[in-house]
């Protein structure tokens, strides 16, 4: 190969290692066990507290008057994808991959997926649609420190034979706790809202550590 074809050659692959466009979500979620959110949700106050990180999975379950009312399995804290409410088990089913489409967050990101939602209790399923638009960034202001947030909205139309309805749930999500913060759903003509007015880490803990990240509980699906 001639000096010059040689020379174009290895720039090129300079170039390309250096100008690689990728960038990829870390392996786990940045969620730390023991993180404390406390919550305001129609004039009363709970807590969410994240109990385990499974894989991709972040579990944070939801406390009233010190008992526990729900128990969400998130996909790395953005999407709920099962657990546990008003007594009942539920679990999505869809190809979860499709969900990795959108991490590391940024604005613009959308991906759409079809699937069902099974109530393992009842032995019951309902078919959905779902939409997530990542649309924009913005900081929001707790009582504990500002928070940095993405601002995500999440569609998803639900059929059962000839019924279907809408909902839209716009989530602001926190990427370094791997936490939504504030949530304002639009259903059925009605607007339920909440927020977290804190947040605490376990330990005063101020960055996420690997032995953090990888405590395991027990999830519940």
């Amino acid at each position: 190969m001639p000096v010059v074809s040689r020379l174009f050659a290895t720039l090129a692959v300079i170039l390309l290692v250096a100008c690689d466009p990728v960038a990829r979500a870390p392996a786990t979620p940045s969620a730390i066990v023991g993180t404390r959110a406390v919550i305001q949700r129609h004039g009363q106050e709970l807590y969410a507290e994240v109990t385990a990180v499974t894989d991709k999975l972040v579990t944070t379950e939801y406390y009233w008057q010190d008992e526990r009312v729900v128990v969400h399995n998130y996909y790395r804290g953005l999407y709920n994808v099962s657990g546990v409410e008003f007594g009942y088990q539920y679990e999505a089913d869809f190809d979860y991959k499709l969900l990795e489409q959108l991490f590391p967050l940024a604005v613009g990101k959308e991906v759409s997926f079809r699937g069902n939602t099974k109530n393992i209790n009842r032995g019951t399923a309902i078919d959905f649609w779902a939409n997530i638009h990542v649309i924009g960034e913005k900081t929001i202001s707790l009582s504990t420190g500002d928070r940095k947030v993405f601002v995500v909205d999440i569609v998803t139309e639900y059929k059962k034979g000839n019924q279907s309805k809408r909902k839209t749930n716009t989530v602001y999500y926190d990427s370094e706790l791997s936490m939504v913060l504030k949530s304002v759903i639009h259903e059925d003509g009605y607007q339920s809202y909440w927020r977290a007015v804190s947040v605490e880490l376990p330990g005063n803990a101020r960055t996420p550590s690997p032995t953090q990240q990888r405590r395991a509980g027990t999830v519940m699906i």
